[in-house]
């Protein structure tokens, strides 16, 4: 076990922290982020399940104390902010991502194994490095996270298949350098396969075809409103607010600012007390488009 951990822990980590930058990276970009707002979202994403992952594992993360888990994030974030390429290209990064969920799903895993978790909180912990960094992304960006909506594809599923392979290979004592390998292979071709035929996560059934005790109901669309008035026929609606002087001077004096707003037939466009329908028999005011009369 602590050979296959030193063969493959530390390039697998690499290239997932890349590959997960780049997607990080992106997300800013789209957000309309700074330099360093899109630095410090690629860092986010490349190494918040890294550290999650080694937190709740008590060692000190690694992230802090090796240069190059650093840089790679930074790496990633200057190639998207500079590369029109990569901004015009999000499958590829759809493809590097994906490839990331499988290697951190399987390396994720392995290192809880070699630190004396059992088999299920493990695979508990590859899954949330896998999906951990596109987490905290997500809601640092303001947006639900890829994993939490139906709406995505399959995104938890692959995690779950790259850290649940690992955990039965090591229940079955099989857990070698090429079965690990084939395990991530197998987790990135379902997030690519997922991806290609927009496989989803099912809906609640109860929830679409009828309303359960106990939730409020949605809200009812607004009807349309419809003209009710005859062709050809313009309207005038007058408001009227009083009010009341409370100066010294002029106490018991009451003032009323009197608004006309028209009504008009059809679907035009909204009009307001500036925009008046001249017709016939009513007439803009003399004294401009915008003084109403007011009576004391």
């Amino acid at each position: 076990m602590h050979q296959l951990t030193a063969a493959i822990h530390y390039p697998l980590d690499l290239a997932g922290i890349f590959a997960f930058a780049l997607c990080g990276a992106l997300l800013a970009v789209r957000k309309d982020f700074g330099l360093f707002g899109t630095v410090v979202l690629a860092e986010v994403t490349g190494l918040g399940g890294g550290l999650f992952r080694d937190t709740v594992l008590g060692v000190t993360p690694i992230a802090f104390t090796d240069l190059g888990y650093a840089l790679a994030p930074v790496g990633a974030a200057a190639i998207v902010f500079f590369s029109l390429t990569a901004q015009r290209h999000p499958m590829v990064c759809e493809v590097l991502d994906a490839a990331a969920l499988g290697l951190f799903s399987v390396t994720g895993t392995m290192k809880g194994l070699a630190h004396g978790f059992g088999p299920l909180p493990s695979v508990a912990l590859g899954v949330a490095t896998a999906v951990g960094g596109g987490t905290f992304s997500s809601v640092l960006a303001r947006e639900i996270p890829p994993v939490l909506r139906w709406d995505q594809d399959l995104y938890a599923l692959p995690a779950v298949t790259g850290a649940g392979g690992v955990g039965a290979l090591h229940g079955m004592r099989m857990l070698t350098v090429p079965t690990a390998v084939w395990v991530g292979i197998a987790a990135f071709v379902i997030r690519l396969l997922a991806l290609h035929f927009h496989w989803r996560a099912p809906r609640s059934l109860v929830w679409r075809s009828r309303q359960p005790t106990g939730f409020p109901s949605p809200p009812a669309a607004v009807p349309a409103l419809q003209p009710t008035l005859p062709p050809h026929q313009n309207l005038e609606h007058t408001l009227r607010m009083r009010s009341s002087d409370v100066s010294p001077h002029a106490r018991g004096r009451e003032h009323t600012l009197q608004l006309r707003l028209p009504t008009v037939e059809g679907p035009a466009a909204r009009r307001t007390p500036t925009h008046r329908t001249h017709t016939a028999h009513h007439r803009a005011p003399a004294h401009g488009r915008d003084d109403f009369p007011i009576r004391r």
